[in-house]
């Protein structure tokens, strides 16, 4: 897994971009209205890492969002052949680094989505 970090960070900024967009409800549009409720919404879960909760409204369950684990499995779980079922010892408990790559991940799609920075520009 670390020795191609970069490789596995494109990846799962990629990943994540559709799991995050249908899970949270943006939509893609060139309306100035839904780029601002787009960016409305982004910055709402970026506030206090609402994001990371499983309940948004009374901050409860701490990475316990379905995100992180569709996520998760989309990466590393979606075959046989995926990194999480071949060398499944290393993701049993699943490492730290593991969920904050991923939570990771999901706040730079809020940072793009708020700022309008250039995702290329940024790795």
């Amino acid at each position: 897994l670390l020795t191609r970090t970069s490789q596995v960070r494109g990846e799962l900024k990629t990943k994540m971009r559709s799991l995050t967009a249908s899970f949270f409800g943006f939509r893609t549009s060139n309306s100035n209205n839904v780029i601002r409720q787009n960016r409305d919404l982004a910055e709402f879960l970026k506030d206090g890492a609402v994001f990371a909760f499983k309940d948004w409204e009374s901050k409860s369950g701490i990475y316990k969002t379905e995100l992180l684990q569709l996520g998760i499995n989309v990466m590393w779980f979606a075959n046989r052949h995926d990194e999480g079922v071949v060398h499944h010892k290393y993701f049993d408990p699943m490492p730290v680094e593991v969920i904050a790559l991923v939570l990771t991940a999901v706040s730079f799609l809020f940072y793009i989505q708020v700022d309008g920075a250039d995702e290329s520009l940024v790795d």
